[in-house]
């Protein structure tokens, strides 16, 4: 395997790019060909869905990159609304694996956390460690009543947005909690990529009003690379850490998945630099990659990236942590 751009060794058949040449301008030109559908983001005909970063241009019989938005008969279409939604939900006994485990309140907590996973992504990731959300057609459809009536359980101590990542079926997710919080105390915890157009604060303020976490998932820092690893750009997901810091300061942690040998020292330096210009308070989880979905011929993150880019965020950050550990023994 060559890097199409320098020729030097690499380390995937699925990204032709060596982490070097990834991060080059020149890298934008096979974005499209590892992800299909870019085309459609920030599309200039047809329907136009606006909930998050990607703000596709849906055309008659076509669906958004989500897999959850479609044109039909002239008018924008979803599987998934405020009041209807495409997801699994099961109950964890406290505590959780949730990558804020290490330091949430809720991990001290008797009970269990609802974990709601939703189906669709606005990313397409070729990491991505819980690929399943894929499978829109093997989601439960489920009503808002129904989970409210779950959530209501007094075993439910906190519940957890994630997926996929919550962002396309955001409107459903923040009702759901409003409607909970109005009934009970429970804490209202989100793990996404932030990348939501309009309903970042809206729903960080639930976590601040529930003393939950938002969970920034920031995948890489040199935008070149982010686009070849997830087919889009990061903008929107830093403008919201910023935006939501500003308003809701206490909800907000991170997380890096480190990719073998792309998402290496230099990017988690960015990253770590970049949350410590806000707080260096702001707890941050370096997580272990195992192989997954596109990007299965990589191998477990080698510990002396790890344990380097450890070294490196802890110069910015006061509280690192490194998950997934186990999978280094």
């Amino acid at each position: 395997m060559k890097c199409k751009i320098c020729k030097k060794e690499t380390y995937t058949e699925t990204i032709p790019l060596c982490p070097e040449c990834a991060r080059k301008d020149v890298a934008l030109e096979y974005v499209g060909s590892l992800h299909n559908g870019t085309e459609k983001i920030e599309g200039d005909s047809g329907l136009k869905c606006g909930l998050c970063s990607n703000r596709c241009g849906i055309e008659e019989g076509e669906e958004g990159l989500c897999g959850l938005k479609f044109a039909s008969k002239g008018k924008l279409r979803s599987l998934s609304t405020s009041t209807r939604a495409a997801l699994h939900a099961y109950e964890d006994p406290l505590p959780t694996n949730c990558c804020n485990a290490w330091f949430c309140k809720a991990s001290a907590m008797k009970g269990t956390n609802l974990a709601v996973f939703y189906y669709g992504c606005n990313f397409d990731c070729l990491f991505c460690q819980n690929w399943q959300h894929r499978l829109i057609n093997e989601s439960n459809v489920v009503t808002l009543n129904q989970m409210v009536e779950k959530g209501l359980n007094d075993r439910i101590k906190c519940v957890c947005h994630f997926g996929g990542s919550p962002e396309p079926q955001l409107p459903f997710a923040i009702k759901f909690s409003r409607e909970l919080l109005d009934r009970k105390d429970v804490m209202i915890c989100w793990e996404w990529n932030g990348a939501s157009s309009k309903l970042a604060l809206k729903a960080a303020e639930l976590s601040h009003i529930s003393h939950g976490t938002a969970k920034f998932d920031l995948k890489a820092w040199n935008d070149n690379l982010h686009r070849i690893l997830t087919g889009r750009s990061n903008k929107q997901t830093l403008d919201n850490f910023h935006r939501v810091w500003e308003k809701f300061p206490e909800v907000l942690s991170a997380t890096t998945l480190l990719v073998p040998y792309f998402v290496d020292q230099r990017e988690v330096e960015e990253i770590a630099s970049f949350i410590s210009s806000f707080d260096r308070s702001i707890p941050y989880s370096l997580l272990v990659f195992h192989p997954d979905y596109r990007l299965s011929d990589l191998p477990v993150t080698p510990k002396e990236q790890v344990m380097e880019c450890f070294r490196i965020a802890k110069k910015y950050l006061e509280n690192v942590k490194i998950g997934n550990i186990h999978l280094l023994m």
